[in-house]
């Protein structure tokens, strides 16, 4: 091979290493790998996060095991709680405010910013203001 298609396929090999070694810098900025952590430290803050390691796996396994999100068609005689009646945990984040119910989404809903009962020994379930989500929270067992 020549000397100067040894310093092309190089040049294309560093400049390719660059366009990978950019792609994997941008995917760690924009996506987490900890989704719940990062919802729990916006609710509690780094600080607390940092000082409780037991709550936050007692939250994480919570909302990963315990928490469904179901459609239940709302009607005139519906007897469940509104989400809007439970508090707002804004206690570490002052700007914590309540959702839209009507564009309610259990993708992007963190049910921490809200004071709900989540290590009940009783099976809740909680209607999402004027719509057909109801948020299911599994009793918490006795391994907890």
């Amino acid at each position: 091979m020549t000397l100067l298609l040894r310093w092309k396929a190089l040049l294309f090999v560093l400049l390719f290493q660059n366009v990978v070694q950019a792609q994997e810098e941008s995917l760690n900025k924009t996506e987490s790998l900890d989704p719940i952590g990062d919802f729990i430290e916006s609710v509690y803050s780094a600080d607390w996060v940092t000082k409780n390691p037991d709550a936050i796996i007692a939250i994480k396994k919570c909302i990963k095991e315990r928490i469904t999100y179901v459609q239940v068609p709302l009607t005139a005689d519906d007897k469940l709680p509104l989400l809007s009646s439970y508090p707002l945990m804004n206690r570490y984040n002052s700007a914590i405010v309540a959702i839209d119910y009507s564009a309610f989404d259990p993708s992007t809903f963190i049910p921490l910013t809200y004071n709900l009962p989540l290590f009940s020994n009783m099976k809740q379930a909680i209607r999402v203001d004027g719509t057909d989500y109801v948020i299911v929270i599994e009793p918490q067992s006795k391994d907890y």
